[in-house]
């Protein structure tokens, strides 16, 4: 915890900084009419050589090995590596310690100063580590779209850096040159003012900046000499560049947001190609694109794949949290303790099951149960009495998990699209192997249910014999009368 209120506060003085540094470091320490320090700065610098002594001592996540790194010469190793020398020299007063050298740009000054106290812009090369705390803000708030947002402040930032540069370069080219504001000719000398305040060039500044950058227009002056039109080439195509890569952006995000119902178009034709060519009639045409709307519901992933890079406690809990509610319910489950039910919901499969498909066939032998998820079953005896309907949340098949080779008294039809889970023996008897009286208490139970399923197709045998029993009896006296009365009319 205390490491996330760092990055977040981190975030904050970087937020702050890469607009105070870029603008201190250009439009006051590089003034064309006087000499300024940076006090606000400071405060930044000095939060940055604290922040050298936190990655110093605070554990590393090597993004190789997937591991916490918590020995101090491995982290001291790995950020010596990366952004110490960056931190060290972006975050040390050049202003204050360069302050004897100081000129005002004129016949006296020289480029080397000017570009030392531009060293603390460095620290902008450390905008990719705020995007990724501020994208680890986001999950924790659960802000959606962060690269988007991230995008949106990386403009607003590389708006000000370029105004900054446009600030920077024509007085760097008045140091080099030994110049004043007055002979310089660049676009600061065409505002016509001795002294001209920090706000009214950095109003300029950004005009410059975004009308170059949008291609709408030169910005105040246009360009003559070679500093002010390689500015604004640079602008454009920098422009141009952030252009493309947005449209990139929006396209990406736009492609990713409907990836799954592109993929499901993609299994659809090929299923209609491979329809065609093994010449399916029409019925077996409809049930396919039904089974497939049904399966993926106009979605597809691979769910296989995706569980697979989960932890197995992660895809425990999605277990449990999608079909434990159909175990609980079934009687015979009723009394297993929490550890065994948790291992059998883990063991269900899920299983798709179109109108009148054959879920179970009465006379086959059996392996496993059913739990109806969604959906409604018909089911029947042997001679298709039906007995009843099952809906959402019911189960049949149990009789299966306790005989071995036990044949289906009864068959169980889909009415409607069905989803279910299904249970198998094996894994059952896994799962319940040590509780032989929760063993026996289960068999007890099915027993009983497959004792009256089998009374009730020995009652309905008995009422369809003595149904055609009664057929025969009366074709028979039909007989018998024609064959007394043979002119006899019906």
């Amino acid at each position: 915890m205390t490491k996330f209120v760092w990055d977040n506060v981190t975030v904050l003085v970087f937020a702050i900084g890469f607009f105070t540094i870029p603008f201190n470091t250009s439009f006051k320490m590089l003034h064309s009419s006087k000499i300024s320090t940076d006090d606000f700065n400071l405060y930044i610098y000095a939060f940055s050589w604290l922040g050298i002594l936190m990655n110093c001592v605070t554990g590393v996540h090597d993004k190789k090995t997937s591991e916490i790194i918590l020995e101090p010469k491995r982290i001291v190793s790995i950020y010596l590596k990366g952004f110490f020398f960056i931190d060290v020299f972006s975050s040390l007063p050049y202003d204050r310690l360069t302050m004897p050298w100081r000129v005002i740009p004129g016949p006296e000054s020289n480029i080397y100063i000017p570009l030392l106290n531009l060293f603390p812009n460095l620290k902008l090369l450390r905008f990719l580590s705020m995007t990724t705390y501020t994208q680890r803000l986001f999950q924790y708030l659960n802000i959606r779209r962060a690269v988007g947002w991230n995008t949106v402040i990386f403009v607003l930032y590389l708006m000000h850096w370029f105004a900054c540069l446009c600030y920077v370069l024509p007085a760097l080219v008045m140091n080099y040159n030994k110049q004043n504001l007055h002979n310089c000719g660049c676009w600061m000398a065409e505002l016509g003012l001795t002294n001209p305040p920090i706000s009214l060039l950095y109003r300029n500044s950004i005009f410059m900046t975004v009308t170059n950058f949008t291609a709408g227009s030169y910005g105040i002056f246009p360009p003559e000499r070679e500093g002010h039109i390689f500015i604004c080439t640079l602008l454009m195509l920098s422009g141009m560049i952030f252009i493309d890569y947005a449209i990139v952006l929006v396209l990406g995000m736009k492609s990713k947001r409907y990836i799954s119902e592109t993929k499901y178009e993609e299994i659809m034709n090929q299923l209609h190609a491979y329809m065609r060519q093994k010449q399916l009639p029409e019925y077996m045409k409809r049930r396919l694109l039904a089974y497939y709307y049904y399966r993926f519901v106009k979605s597809f992933y691979r769910e296989k794949e995706i569980s697979s890079t989960l932890s197995e406690n992660l895809r425990r809990e999605i277990a449990l949290h999608s079909s434990r509610r159909y175990v609980q319910n079934v009687v015979i489950f009723r009394d297993l303790p929490s550890d065994v039910l948790e291992s059998i919901v883990v063991n269900l499969k899920m299983e798709l099951y179109l109108p009148n498909d054959v879920i179970i066939k009465a006379g086959t032998q059996g392996d496993c149960m059913f739990f109806l998820a969604s959906g409604t079953v018909a089911v029947l005896t042997p001679t298709g009495k039906e007995i009843c309907h099952l809906e959402d949340g019911a189960h049949f098949g149990e009789v299966a998990l306790l005989v071995r080779d036990q044949r289906r008294v009864a068959s169980v039809v889909a009415i409607e699209v069905c989803n279910v889970f299904r249970l198998e023996r094996k894994d059952f008897r896994r799962c319940i192997a040590v509780h032989s009286d929760l063993f026996a208490k289960i068999e007890r139970l099915a027993t009983g249910r497959m004792e009256k399923t089998v009374l009730l197709e020995e009652q309905n045998k008995r009422f369809l014999l003595q149904r055609s029993n009664r057929r025969t009896s009366a074709t028979m006296r039909n007989l018998h009368t024609k064959s007394l009365y043979p002119d006899t009319k019906e």
